[in-house]
């Protein structure tokens, strides 16, 4: 396969920010800390207010106004030109296993994910009106034997062939000083971290529950009582980690995380 049509392959689903007169290109996989680079991304270049105003979800603004229009074949020509520097935002396959998951019990209204949910519950249990919840183990199970099409929220983060293009990584897990570097590394503006990573989709601080969660059913409004959810080690026990590692495998390697280690 030649390197356009890689690339083309590769940008399909998860286009990277890039703007011409920005000095580096940035990669990015969904459940990954995506909303975050992209608020800084955007304010960096002036347009955070803009893109927030369309719309408090700024994805509408990336997808419908942001990345329209001309904007795959620029971002294709400038990547094949090799003029600017390449990195890619990735998180512990762990963590983000767990954030994929907790998409479907605290999100309504969405009809992606409502069809989704249908098609794991009719998966299981052979029919998709079922009132029963969904376990962590059966939601990997599913990412790992579903037949149909798979949201891409719920893939791998590497993708066949982005090493031909991306240079270098940020690590979520190091989000904060990596993103100062780069700042400092190419004349940018020093920006506030902490309110760009301000989401309603985001647990992290709520993530407080302790047990035994790998086997325990949930459904939409599950953890709503407590306002707050399990932490991730919560979820793992040795069949859930050993799913991760098969299902995410190409993550640990490429990306240099530790299997087995939570």
């Amino acid at each position: 396969m030649n390197k356009e049509l890689l690339l083309k392959n590769l940008i399909k689903t998860r286009m990277p920010n890039y703007h011409k007169d920005f000095p580096i290109i940035l990669y990015w996989s969904q459940k990954s800390g995506c909303t975050t680079l992209l608020k800084w991304f955007f304010e960096q270049l002036g347009i955070l207010e803009e893109a927030m105003k369309y719309s408090p979800w700024i994805h509408y603004y990336e997808s419908q106004v942001y990345k329209n229009g001309t904007y795959p074949e620029e971002l294709i020509e400038h990547i094949l030109s090799g003029q600017k520097d390449s990195y890619k935002l990735v998180r512990n396959p762990y963590k983000r296993a767990v954030s994929q998951f907790l998409i479907f019990p605290t999100t309504r209204g969405l009809p992606e994910w409502e069809r989704e949910w249908e098609q794991i519950r009719e998966f299981f249990y052979g029919d998709k009106a079922s009132k029963r919840g969904i376990t962590f183990k059966q939601f990997l199970i599913y990412v790992r034997d579903y037949p149909g099409v798979i949201d891409d929220h719920l893939k791998p983060q590497y993708l066949d062939g982005e090493e031909n293009f991306v240079q270098d990584y940020i690590y979520l897990e190091r989000f904060s000083t990596q993103i100062k570097q780069i700042e400092k590394k190419y004349g940018l503006k020093t920006l506030d971290i902490s309110q760009l990573s301000k989401s309603p989709h985001h647990y992290s601080e709520n993530m407080k529950l302790q047990g035994n969660f790998a086997n325990f059913e949930v459904v939409i409004d599950t953890f709503e009582k407590y306002k707050q959810f399990p932490t991730y080690e919560s979820f793992y026990n040795e069949e859930t980690l050993s799913l991760v590692n098969s299902i995410y495998q190409k993550d640990f390697e490429v990306y240099g995380y530790k299997m087995n280690s939570l």
